[in-house]
């Protein structure tokens, strides 16, 4: 029976990446997203929405299908809402939890019987679930439950010999980060600005994101590391917010 790597958010971004990187590895992945991936993906692509659980049990059908269990469910699909608590409608926070949040149960509840002992749930959250900024209220709530979910599932899942850890990347260089400059009145600037938080003085890339995930789906190398975050922030959490 083959081990297969599933993705969520993966046509894009850090879930390309870390699709890609197993797919290098020699694993069958299946990638999950809502929009096709552009150019030839070296995974399987199969669109739903991860906040569906109808369409989740498709995909599990096809999973049994082929014979697969899985090795690693990662959990890497987001939404963001760049409006603060009081500009946020009950819609916008509703589609944020989901997505971010939500997804995660399902996903769960959805490929666990394909999981088996020694295999792994790595879930996507953020710095922001330990320190944030204005305007990303949604966002925040769902990445610091994300953390709180991490350990809670650790817990749950270890007496079937499953791990489940977070890794909470920093600013990571990205199509949605340059989106997100380009909106600054001087792009440029905002950038610097962005780099100059780090004590590495530069942005994380989606192939950082991408070896901490194949590091802690290996039960060899992992293997009694579970309930943990990992920060892949380039030190920005380390600095106090005097300096």
């Amino acid at each position: 029976m083959d081990q297969c790597i599933v993705v969520t958010g993966a046509s894009n971004g850090i879930g390309r990446a870390i699709a890609n990187l197993f797919c290098e590895k020699n694993f069958p992945v299946v990638g999950i997203d809502l929009v096709a991936p552009k150019g030839k993906a070296k995974f399987q692509f199969m669109k739903a929405d991860v906040s569906n659980k109808h369409e989740l049990a498709k995909i599990g059908i096809a999973i049994n299908a082929k014979n697969h269990s899985v090795l690693a469910v990662i959990n890497n699909a987001a939404v963001q809402v760049e409006k603060g608590i009081l500009e946020t409608t009950e819609e916008e926070w509703d589609r944020v939890l989901s997505v971010n949040l939500k997804a995660i149960m399902l996903t769960t509840q959805s490929f666990f019987p394909f999981l088996k002992s020694g295999s792994s749930i790595v879930n996507l959250s953020s710095v922001h679930a330990r320190a944030t900024s204005k305007g990303m209220a949604a966002y925040v709530a769902s990445k610091g439950a994300i953390s709180a979910l991490t350990r809670a599932m650790a817990l749950e899942l270890g007496e079937y010999g499953i791990r489940v850890n977070a890794i909470n990347p920093g600013a990571v260089d990205t199509a949605m980060l340059q989106k997100g400059l380009a909106r600054n009145a001087s792009p440029g600037q905002a950038l610097k600005k962005l780099q100059s938080s780090s004590p590495l003085n530069k942005l994380g890339s989606p192939n950082d994101i991408a070896n901490l995930a194949l590091f802690l789906v290996d039960p060899e190398l992992a293997g009694n590391i579970t309930g943990q975050e990992f920060y892949c922030d380039g030190g920005v959490t380390a600095k106090l917010a005097s300096e």
